[in-house]
């Protein structure tokens, strides 16, 4: 069987839609309707087409600004690297990747970031970057003030994690508009955002509680227990080292991986002087928050 890669046009848009529903169902009920409208565009789209003009397979590699040392840094997020059922297993996805490095590379993006799957991606030149803790908490199982929750505006957000981001190297340098696009994504998801002394959660609920799928603040613990006695109980993620005085160890788990296309250009200014040392967070601790 062969194949070809290349960017699609805006007529194939909606095939492409088309091959991300067929292989996430799960977003077909209306999450990949917001994804193609707001969050991605024909431009970010490679796609691998078989003989007959049929597209089966694709990648998404979106514009990704993160931070390093005082630097921008221009990066990519890798999401929806996705063939058909019937088609996998052939090479499509590695091609859809390699060309895709390529192609960022040509652009002047210094490394791509992309959701952990260490035994496909670590071929392609993935590297562990970002490490999370994993954490349950039940309604009264610390006794902390808990304080009135607000829904915090677009403005509000940034500045909570503005002040985060400031303490890690790797996260997204995001604008007032990116965190509208959050807000609207976990409202399209069934969720809210809440606030309380100085940070906000996106959150979901869920059978037995509810899931705060982006937690954010300095101090955050009083919002998490506010959320619980809320919903019964929240599980939430916070970054390795990051654990706050009182609360139990957690599961430590990997939340993402890089890639570096352009090794000079990604270490200078980072205040490391190799990838080694850079992913080691010896020099400054790394963290991303978003699964793309």
């Amino acid at each position: 069987m062969s194949f070809t890669v290349r960017p699609i046009t805006p007529e194939e848009y909606a095939a492409a839609q088309a091959v991300w529903d067929a292989c996430f169902p799960e977003d077909a009920a209306g999450y990949s309707d917001y994804y193609f409208a707001c969050r991605t565009k024909p431009a970010y789209v490679l796609a691998a087409f078989l003989e007959d003009g049929r597209m089966a397979g694709a990648l998404h590699a979106l514009p990704y600004p993160l931070c390093f040392g005082t630097q921008v840094k221009r990066c990519a997020m890798i999401a929806g690297v996705a063939t058909l059922p019937e088609q996998r297993h052939k090479g499509i996805a590695a091609a859809l990747i390699r060309t895709a490095h390529a192609r960022l590379a040509q652009e002047g993006v210094c490394a791509a970031l992309l959701k952990p799957d260490v035994d496909f991606y670590a071929q392609f030149g993935y590297r562990p970057f970002a490490w999370h803790e994993q954490f349950r908490v039940e309604a009264g199982e610390l006794a902390v003030p808990e304080p009135a929750l607000h829904t915090p505006s677009a403005e509000e957000m940034l500045a909570c994690y503005d002040a985060l981001a400031a303490e890690y190297n790797g996260m997204m340098v995001r604008t007032v508009r990116d965190m509208e696009l959050m807000r609207k994504e976990t409202a399209v998801l069934g969720g809210e955002a809440f606030a309380a002394g100085g940070a906000y959660a996106l959150c979901l609920a869920e059978e037995g509680g509810a899931e705060l799928t982006e937690l954010v603040g300095r101090n955050a613990m009083p919002l998490v227990y506010a959320l619980a006695a809320r919903f019964g109980a929240v599980r939430f993620r916070l970054p390795c080292g990051a654990r706050p005085e009182g609360l139990p160890k957690g599961e430590r788990m990997m939340f993402s991986m890089l890639c570096p296309l352009n090794r000079e250009a990604l270490l200078a200014g980072s205040g490391a002087e190799s990838m080694e040392e850079l992913l080691s967070g010896a020099k400054k601790p790394n963290c991303t928050l978003e699964f793309c």
